[in-house]
């Protein structure tokens, strides 16, 4: 069969959602899938929206083919792997040369304050391909590093941004494989996650399994702290020198501009997926402390302003005569409309400026919109055809053998027909989808019937405990179709294989 779900099981397994899946799976986990075949058309509005995040290439230049000898292993040259530098923010601190600490404490101050103490760096070592001839990834030192901060916060749940992100994320990771030296993700919301890392074949599959499978979101983003971490790993870790940050986000935040632009030096770079178009609004409180409290070269000349309105305000009360009055009572309205439009112009700076420190500190900023998934699948004839063709190839291959993996796919197709049925307006098609998902279950449910009640259990008495788990997960997950007798064919299933177990 020739169409987009030609490679639905093999996409399926990718995401790992095919095999162990009986831990909890998160709501609608298939439209990943859907969102992700969007994003291979790259004449799609929400394509070319992302592309300039989706076609990121290394920023070391072009490649250059190095001469490879030995074991198929990285080397590191330990005399190389950090660097001096002067210390970046105040942060750096506890890391500096242990010499320092002896200095007067004068002169320690002063060079802290000049920014004069000297701070080991991480600096790029020296790699050799883990498998030169492999064709899907191939690790290099100058190929593109990545750090991803994923937005887990509980508005992520809202009009599918998880599941943008998600398959952002999978779409971005599998297009640049080739290009990707190293991965690394941290979740972030109230807490920062623990640190995920892909370098090898292996761990970049089981990267993109764990961010499938994402679905207890927490409350609030704590978006300082997750950059300040990524900092931190970046600047600490050698093999992530020179690697750009990508944050996934859908919350507005203020942050500490100058802070964090400190922190980031002039080799960490912060590119930004934006979703949605949530807002932050400065307080009333806040305007008064940034017009009033900080100490800046337009706050200096408000300042003397004032003490000028002030002292025009002191002369008009003590005037010796109407005249001299009027003179100062014109100076002092004069002085207070000009610090009146002072003071606008610095409200209207705050007041636009607040909440996009992100976006000023991003070398990359993208804004996408949420998105309308009935809108976006755009579901018709030929998404049913293709699903019906892959129900019948499936039955084709039941009727030679059956198989674990034949039951999970049609437990998936089951799942995912949920998932298209849900997201079309199309009243027809959604009763077709519908009609064709009692057939795939009906099929199901008599392909395991005959499996029990065939003389040694057919294939499910081969049935390990994960295996088991795994076919218990996948009918119970098909309860959307609100059929009684699914519950009861659960329990006929475990106890026929628990009887088929007892026989030996």
């Amino acid at each position: 069969m020739t169409g987009v779900y030609e490679h639905f099981f093999d996409v399926m397994e990718d995401l790992g959602f095919f095999e162990h899946i009986y831990e909890d799976l998160p709501e609608d986990f298939t439209a990943v899938f859907e969102i992700a075949r969007i994003l291979e058309d790259e004449t799609h509005t929400l394509t070319q929206k992302l592309m300039p995040v989706l076609a990121l290439q290394s920023s070391g230049g072009e490649r250059r083919e190095e001469q490879w000898t030995g074991d198929p292993q990285m080397y590191v040259d330990e005399r190389e792997e950090y660097e001096a530098g002067l210390i970046r923010s105040p942060q750096h601190l506890p890391r500096i040369y242990n010499y320092q600490w002896l200095l007067p404490e004068e002169v320690f101050f002063r060079r802290l304050a000049k920014k004069e103490l000297w701070v080991p760096y991480a600096r790029e070592p020296t790699y050799f391909r883990i498998d030169p001839e492999a064709d899907d990834y191939q690790p290099d030192s100058r190929k593109q590093k990545l750090y991803v901060l994923l937005d887990t916060s509980s508005s992520m749940a809202m009009k599918n941004r998880i599941n943008l992100a998600k398959a952002v994320v999978y779409y971005f990771l599998k297009r640049n494989m080739r290009e990707l030296g190293y991965i690394h993700l941290r979740t972030f919301d109230t807490k920062i996650g623990d640190l995920h890392e892909a370098k090898d074949t292996d761990s970049f599959h089981a990267l993109i399994r764990y961010v499938m499978r994402l679905h207890t979101l927490g409350n609030g983003t704590a978006m300082a702290r997750a950059i300040r971490q990524a900092v931190d790993d970046i600047t600490a870790l050698p093999q992530l020198s020179g690697t750009e940050i990508l944050i996934i986000t859908d919350g507005a935040c203020a942050l500490d501009e100058a802070y964090i632009r400190a922190m980031l030096g002039e080799r960490i770079v912060i590119n930004t997926i934006k979703i949605g178009r949530s807002q932050l609004y400065a307080s009333k409180s806040y305007i008064h402390d940034r017009l009033f409290e900080e100490d800046t070269e337009q706050h200096r000349i408000l300042g003397r302003l004032q003490k000028r309105a002030a002292e025009m305000a002191y002369q008009k009360e003590h005037a010796q005569s109407p005249h001299l009055r009027r003179r100062y009572e014109e100076s002092h309205r004069a002085l207070q409309q000009e610090i009146d439009r002072q003071v606008n112009a610095m409200t209207e700076e705050i007041i636009v400026g607040y909440g996009h420190e992100l976006e000023r500190l991003s070398q990359l900023y993208l804004q996408v919109d949420d998105i309308d998934l009935p809108g976006l699948f755009e579901l018709g004839e030929e998404q049913h055809q293709e699903i019906s063709d892959l129900f019948r190839q499936i039955c084709e291959e039941l009727d030679y053998q059956c198989s674990l993996e034949r039951l999970r796919k049609l437990a998936l197709l089951l799942d995912h027909l949920s998932v298209l049925m849900k997201n079309t307006d199309d009243a027809d098609l959604r009763a077709r989808f519908e009609e064709l998902q009692k057939q795939i279950a009906e099929r199901l449910t008599g392909c395991i019937e005959e499996q029990l009640h065939q003389s040694g259990g057919g294939v499910l008495r081969s049935l390990t405990t994960a295996d088991r788990h795994d076919l218990e997960f996948l009918i119970s997950s098909t309860s959307s179709l609100h059929i009684n007798l699914w519950r009861a064919f659960i329990w006929k299933l475990l106890r026929g294989i628990r009887r088929l177990r007892g026989r030996d």
